[in-house]
């Protein structure tokens, strides 16, 4: 599956998955199941409005 990033975007998840010790397609896994378990527990609507779960609140 060919994806197209943002900028920026693929060298985070790099970053991220080489800190976790994943490879990117685990990274990127994890991702999906986490936003897809906060969208059954949330709902659709909810889920879609909320901040990122990374967002620092000030």
């Amino acid at each position: 599956m060919n994806i197209r990033l943002p900028d920026g975007m693929r060298e985070r998840i790099r970053q991220n998955a080489a800190e976790n010790r994943r490879s990117m397609n685990s990274e990127i896994v994890h991702y999906l199941d986490f936003a897809l378990d906060a969208q059954d527990a949330k709902g659709a609507v909810e889920t879609a409005i909320s901040p990122r779960p990374n967002t620092a609140t000030s």
